[in-house]
């Protein structure tokens, strides 16, 4: 698999913002050689963390337990329950990758839990972490294809994709949800809201009209259903608890 060739996951901010809403101590770190990967680390709290649609997929780590639990990419978002003050280690893994039979959860949880410093656990996961072993084999239909659609924010149609290729849009349809789980409408329909999330997170004062249209959503209502598909709230629910989080946080006494 040419790992040099997937889409990086997204920073902080633009993929699991919720993330440091609702979890102590929030850090992440992306690191890109020799593949993209992002680490991150939170302590849990009383409130229940809401992982919203990436096209990605997580290891995420809970530190008292023991417990490993991989996310692979969802169309809906999940609410997880987390133990309070626990620490948490997750990895975010580049677009198109998900583990093949030599990926052992358990082995990961434990070797990652050896260390007690995330500088320590990003290390040692680098180092052990072998895609060509470890991710299954990514063809080079599906690879264009996922380049596509995160190139183009999820505006690309099948239509365009299935020309360039050479194949009918049912091959492609079959071999893309063959291997990511979703089909490549879903898909484009993630990387459109995560591009929007990310035009909000920047501005979250503008109105979201200027952007919508140019993503692709047909109205007001088109958008926001679908934003309340991914993460269980509307666009401005969603900007107050981020303005309202991130104002508090910056008020707080040094």
């Amino acid at each position: 698999m040419n790992v040099s060739m997937l889409m990086p996951p997204p920073s902080h901010g633009s993929s699991q913002p919720l993330l440091s809403l609702y979890t102590e101590r929030y850090c992440e770190s992306l690191c890109t050689q020799p593949q993209p990967l992002l680490f991150y680390e939170f302590y849990g709290t009383e409130e229940p963390i809401t992982y919203i649609p990436t096209g990605c997929m997580d290891l995420l780590i809970e530190e008292s337990s023991a417990m490993g639990s991989l996310f692979v990419p969802d169309v809906a978002y999940r609410s997880i329950s987390c133990m309070p003050c626990s620490r948490y280690f997750g990895v975010r893994f580049p677009a198109g990758t998900l583990p093949s039979r030599h990926f052992q959860t358990e082995f990961f949880s434990y070797g990652i839990l050896k260390f007690s410093s995330f500088s320590d656990r990003l290390s040692w996961f680098l180092t052990s972490y072998q895609p060509e072993k470890h991710a299954m084999p990514l063809s080079e239909p599906v690879r264009y294809m996922l380049e596509q659609i995160c190139l183009t924010d999820g505006a690309v149609s099948i239509h365009e994709l299935a020309k360039t290729l050479n194949y009918s849009e049912r091959h492609i349809h079959r071999l893309f949800l063959g291997h990511m789980g979703l089909n490549p409408k879903h898909y484009s329909r993630i990387i459109r809201f995560q591009s929007a999330l990310t035009q909000m997170l920047r501005a979250p004062k503008k109105n979201n009209s200027a952007f919508i249209k140019c993503l692709g959503y047909s109205d007001q209502a088109h958008f926001q259903r679908e934003f309340k598909e991914f993460t269980g709230m509307t666009p401005r629910q969603f900007i107050n608890l981020f303005l309202t989080t991130t104002l508090k946080t910056f008020s707080q006494p040094e």
